[in-house]
């Protein structure tokens, strides 16, 4: 009996840890202290991605109190090592690991990889196998125990992102393998036919069985989910896991939200919606309003679960429109309506004046944050607004064309839809006004303004305007000269036609044409001893696309289309005559299509025309 006592109270003691000062401030994360997560790639770098305490130290006088590096969380004794210098920094640390495991091409893993919907296969572990769960646990159970040792190891940030090849969305979703398929049909008493992966999906809906698989695979990611919980409260009961990318997949919303988040840990939600600005030339009040709004409008789906959270916005220097200045105030917007803000911090490198200055804005924001100075995101700006600059850093390339014949009279367009940032490049005539109408159309959610400027080939600006959301507008100007004018777009997340004009344009097409749903024919000039040249479209997981070309007497001589394996196709043309040719976009085999990108080819005058007889062409000589 003293023996069974003692037992029970060696297992009280290592249990649960001892109550300090460190422990009671990290239960203030999230709640009356913003949270304020570095996950690391830019200081690693510089001792072959292994922390040292100079790193930790760096973050913690910069005001992060979580530090999260991206690399070497299976190396347990360096994890103690960050975890030691976080508690010596007054800072917390989060371990950072992916939540997927590749699976290997032999017969072990055979029936236990992912299966789509459609029947494609990934070389990852299905969340249904043990491997998988064997890998997650045994990482995460021990830094619940090293957190005994060292409080500040205050959980682990799981990351659900899909890199791996064959990619149709993030981690997961409902897989149809071999494993969760046979404990399916057992459960149920059925017979399972012996089905080709892409069958199974109909075969399910067929059989008016599919909802309750789903339920059944729901049920068993909830069971797994729940005995790592148990497993973990067995010895850190605080112990917090964070999983990104919020508000979620299936698996994140349907078996994580239930299961992981408990009132003692709440589960602490990273959305990287808000990386950068919703569109990379969307000015920085419009776009921190417009990454406000998408976080509440997130922060909806974890709230309706009725689950313990805490929810970050995300920051990522590496996209496009995060400037260093816009980032700091990204993080302040984002404190102000969430409980706290995370950094993937990649793209500046640390050696370099980019890695000052974004270390400059943050350790501003993070001091904001501190004294609740969330109104500083409104101050004026420091450095003067590039929001158009990347646009018109193009027209170099489209400065080198010849303007086609002018209208005689007002073309409609044919029905066409532009998404993301794109320029234009229009041909003007002295003293002709130019009328064009546009319209702005939500996708979705996103309800962003469309943003146009119109500059000549000195780029002076001309004119310039905004069209809300759901709404029509109309570009008029007189050119005082001519020449080729260029106009640029952005509408963040919205899409965007232009419906009509009365002057010819052109797409710039040589670095990206960013449309959603179908394009009619598009037409361009292929000059005389053009050889061969590439077409290039790119779709993205279940966004696919099929891209087909005509030569000038209108006979399809290449067609490519992409999958979820392969988001990219290039089609090559060897062309028999010089003179316009054409491309349309229609429905790939598989997937949907909605964004893609089309790209020309440098030996081509880099624009696309809605209008066979107003291509333009390259200058000679």
């Amino acid at each position: 009996m003293k023996c069974l006592i003692m037992l029970g109270v060696v297992f009280s003691l290592v249990s649960f840890p001892v109550f300090t000062e460190e422990t009671a401030a990290r239960a203030e994360l999230g709640r009356s202290e913003k949270l304020r997560v570095l996950v690391d790639k830019v200081m690693q770098p510089e001792a072959k991605w292994v922390t040292e305490e100079w790193m930790v130290k760096a973050a913690a006088e910069a005001g992060f109190n979580v530090f999260s590096p991206r690399v070497g969380h299976e190396r347990l004794d360096e994890v103690r090592r960050i975890a030691a210098w976080c508690g010596q920094y007054g800072i917390f640390h989060l371990p950072w690991m992916r939540g997927s495991l590749t699976a290997p091409d032999g017969p072990e893993a055979d029936g236990k990889r992912v299966v789509w919907e459609d029947g494609a296969e990934q070389a990852l572990w299905s969340p249904n196998a043990d491997a998988f769960w064997d890998w997650t646990t045994r990482y995460i159970v021990e830094y619940a125990r090293i957190s005994l040792e060292f409080p500040a190891l205050m959980g682990v940030f799981l990351d659900y992102e899909n890199y791996a090849s064959g990619k149709q969305g993030n981690l997961y979703s409902l897989s149809y393998d071999d494993i969760i398929l046979t404990q399916f049909s057992e459960a149920a008493g059925l017979e399972l036919p012996a089905l080709a992966r892409d069958k199974r999906k109909a075969w399910l809906e067929e059989k008016g069985l599919h909802e309750t698989f789903a339920e059944f695979q729901v049920n068993h990611w909830r069971e797994r989910c729940r005995a790592l919980r148990q497993a973990v409260d067995a010895i850190a009961p605080a112990f917090q896991f964070c999983v990104y990318p919020a508000p979620g997949t299936p698996f994140m919303v349907q078996a994580v939200y239930p299961e992981w988040a408990t009132a003692q840990a709440p589960l602490i939600l990273a959305d990287a919606s808000t990386y950068g600005r919703p569109s990379r030339f969307l000015p920085e009040q419009e776009s921190l309003a417009g990454n406000k709004a998408r976080l509440l409008d997130n922060m909806k789906i974890p709230r309706e679960a009725g689950i313990p959270f805490i929810y970050t916005g995300g920051i990522d220097p590496l996209v496009r429109g995060a400037d260093p200045e816009f980032s700091g105030k990204n993080a302040v917007m984002i404190s102000g309506v969430t409980d706290g803000y995370w950094i993937f911090y990649e793209g500046p490198t640390y050696t370099k004046e980019d890695h000052a200055e974004y270390w400059k804005w943050f350790t501003w924001a993070n001091s904001a944050i501190r004294e609740g100075r969330f109104d500083a995101q409104h101050q004026p700006r420091e450095n003067p607004e590039t929001w158009f600059a990347e646009a018109f850093n193009r027209v170099k390339a489209g400065s080198n064309l010849t303007a086609p014949p002018e209208m005689e009279t007002p073309i409609e367009l044919p029905a066409m839809k532009l998404r993301g940032d794109n320029l234009v490049v229009l041909a003007a005539a002295s003293g002709k006004p130019v009328e064009m109408h546009l319209r702005n159309t939500p996708v979705g959610s996103y309800k962003d303004a469309l943003h146009w400027e119109l500059r000549d080939g000195a780029m002076k600006t001309l004119v310039s305007g905004t069209i809300p959301p759901g709404e029509s507008g109309t570009i008029q100007f007189t050119p005082q000269a001519d020449g080729l004018l260029f106009l640029a777009f952005c509408a963040g997340g919205s899409a965007y036609s232009i419906l009509d004009t009365n002057a010819p344009l052109g797409f710039y097409a040589a670095e990206g044409l960013s449309l959603i749903g179908g394009a009619g024919r598009l037409y361009f000039h292929v000059p005389t001893e053009t050889g061969a040249f590439t077409l290039s479209i790119k779709g993205q997981g279940s966004e696919t696309a099929r891209l087909k070309v005509f030569d000038p007497a209108d006979t399809q001589i290449a067609t490519v289309q992409t999958s979820a394996k392969q988001p990219s196709a290039e089609a090559t043309v060897t062309p028999g005559v010089a003179g316009t040719y054409s491309l349309e976009v229609t429905k790939a085999d598989e997937g949907v299509l909605e964004d893609y990108t089309i790209t020309l080819d440098a030996k081509l005058p880099p624009t696309l025309s809605p209008v066979a007889e107003q291509v333009f062409q390259l200058l000679r000589g």
